[in-house]
């Protein structure tokens, strides 16, 4: 499916469909409407192929052998059920203004259902699997060999050739290792909740559910409306936000200590498994959801400690320190902590000497905050140091581990406070 080459001018834009431009797998879906039965055989295909059992030629050309006998007909209404993902409409619309040729391709998708959802969205070129077809219904027969990971290339380079273009003006937006060809051969490349050689393979990686966040690998973009300002102050309010849940902590200790070391403790287990099945390609219920929105670009390649260190520290004060200590330690992270990182986006002009990456304006926030919490159990000579103590600490150049030790520092310097007071 082509288009016009007119306004096609700074390169080339190619999604892979399954798991990145389509929310689902076209092939499990299609074996559901087959049956209980040829899914099950299908899932059991995808799992050999994540495992590494069998290639992506292999597993494909299996599956449409169990699909053999469904009309293609019947594959246009699967087709017609498979949601896009979250943004995939509008960074097409984003990407064809500025002057992207976008194109979708697939290993396992078929090309007419692939032009079907191209027709969707307004994308101009697609690269699908060919089906034999005899007498209106799949033999189980594939063509071309676009089922593979050198089909597929082979594939996207006629389209390229086609436009005028060449694997220089390429950017790859992908997810699994059927990709490596393509992200071997383009440009650049974006990992978009990528599978583990695909993390280490690509140009960069993201882990979202909103397609159009990959504006941020295409600054030209931002005249439709985003900014990069905007998607940082938004990106870091969504990481704030999780640090002010654990205002709670205290209150629910007065009530229960012992069940909110259980719950807190808990979340923080969860949490361990979810970034060890992460960078394994594998998505945790909630967690994963919850940690790839709040992810900077630079913590992409491999285990994020920051919140784990987070859940260790509001544990650990809660288990060492008297309540009142604790509850100061925990507000300074939860409050003082996100709050400073905020300020110092928003208004931050001058650094820190020892420090390049935190401002004089985000440590007095810490200190404003770790002097307030305490006030309510220390007088104001002693708080006013609580909070000095907490700034000071804040604005060290400690990366993740700020998490575990501001915290505990804090606590600790309440409970001397309050035996020196």
């Amino acid at each position: 499916m082509d288009g016009s080459r007119e306004g096609v001018r700074r390169g080339v834009v190619a999604f892979d469909s399954d798991g990145v431009f389509l929310r689902h797998l076209f092939l499990l879906r299609a074996a559901w409407h087959v049956g209980l039965l040829t899914w099950l055989r299908v899932f059991r295909l995808g799992l050999f192929l994540k495992l590494r059992r069998i290639d992506v030629g292999t597993a494909v050309e299996r599956a449409y052998a169990l699909l053999a006998g469904c009309t293609l007909e019947e594959l246009l209404e699967v087709g017609k059920t498979m949601r896009l993902t979250k943004g995939a409409a509008e960074i097409c619309e984003d990407l064809r203004r500025s002057g992207y040729l976008v194109v979708l391709v697939s290993a396992g998708v078929p090309q007419k259902v692939l032009e079907q959802v191209a027709s969707r969205v307004g994308v101009q070129a697609v690269c699908g699997v060919l089906l034999e077809i005899e007498s209106g219904r799949l033999t189980g027969r594939l063509l071309e060999g676009r089922h593979s990971g050198r089909g597929k290339r082979d594939g996207l380079e006629r389209i390229l050739l086609r436009w005028g273009f060449g694997w220089r003006d390429v950017t790859v937006v992908v997810d699994d290792a059927s990709n490596r060809e393509i992200v071997e051969a383009a440009w650049r490349s974006v990992g978009v909740n990528p599978e583990r050689p695909i993390m280490r393979m690509a140009s960069f990686v993201l882990y979202t559910r909103n397609l159009r966040e990959i504006l941020e690998f295409f600054p030209e973009c931002y005249e439709t409306g985003i900014t990069p300002e905007w998607l940082a102050v938004r990106h870091e309010l969504f990481r704030k936000s999780i640090h002010l849940c654990a205002v709670a902590v205290p209150l629910m200790a007065m009530w229960s200590k012992t069940l909110t070391l259980w719950l807190v403790g808990v979340a923080t287990v969860c949490y361990a498994a979810s970034e060890l099945l992460r960078v394994l390609g594998v998505a945790f219920p909630f967690f994963s959801g919850v940690t790839w929105r709040a992810m900077r670009s630079g913590e992409s390649r491999g285990l994020v400690l920051g919140p784990l260190l987070f859940g260790v520290g509001v544990w650990l004060s809660l288990i060492l320190f008297p309540l009142s200590a604790a509850t100061v330690g925990i507000l300074v992270l939860a409050v003082g902590d996100g709050a400073a990182s905020l300020t110092g986006r928003l208004f931050g002009q001058t650094v820190l000497v020892y420090n390049r990456q935190k401002t004089l304006v985000g440590s007095l926030t810490v200190f404003v905050v770790g002097a307030v919490v305490a006030m309510s159990y220390l007088p104001l000579g002693w708080s006013l140091a609580v909070g000095v103590v907490a700034s000071l600490l804040e604005s060290l150049p400690l990366g993740a581990y700020d998490n575990l030790l501001l915290p505990l520092v804090s606590a600790g310097a309440v409970v001397i406070a309050l035996g020196l007071a």
